[in-house]
């Protein structure tokens, strides 16, 4: 008596059931059902809505997210503008002050030739 290896493993195989392969989640929460596509011929007649209606609507609120991010845009642009005119202001007022010292200081001609060399280093 001879037993045939093939016909073993042959056995062997059709008795193991194939599952299914479910697709893992990304998020790694296997317990959670995956979702389904929504079908819109299922839902109540008031509120189902054409493809027409759907797209003017994401438009509508496309153009308001638009509008939102350039009022948003303009009113930083209208704070950054106060702060640099505001720092201006302020190294104007330091330079007039460091100017008033020297002058205190130095006399009026050697404080004339203390700001040419200035300006020839610039």
């Amino acid at each position: 008596m001879e037993i045939n290896d093939t016909t073993s493993i042959n056995r062997s195989t059709s008795n193991l059931k194939i599952l299914p392969i479910i697709a893992r989640r990304v998020s790694g929460k296997i317990w959670k059902h995956p979702k389904k596509a929504t079908h819109r011929s299922q839902l109540a007649r008031g509120l189902r809505k054409s493809w027409n209606e759907r797209l003017k609507e994401r438009n509508e609120k496309q153009a308001l997210k638009m509008l939102e991010k350039e009022l948003k845009d303009e009113k930083e642009a209208e704070k950054k503008r106060k702060l640099d005119a505001a720092l201006k202001r302020k190294q104007a007022l330091e330079e007039k002050e460091r100017q008033e010292k020297l002058a205190a200081i130095y006399s009026a001609k050697k404080l004339k030739r203390l700001q040419k060399k200035q300006g020839k280093r610039k």
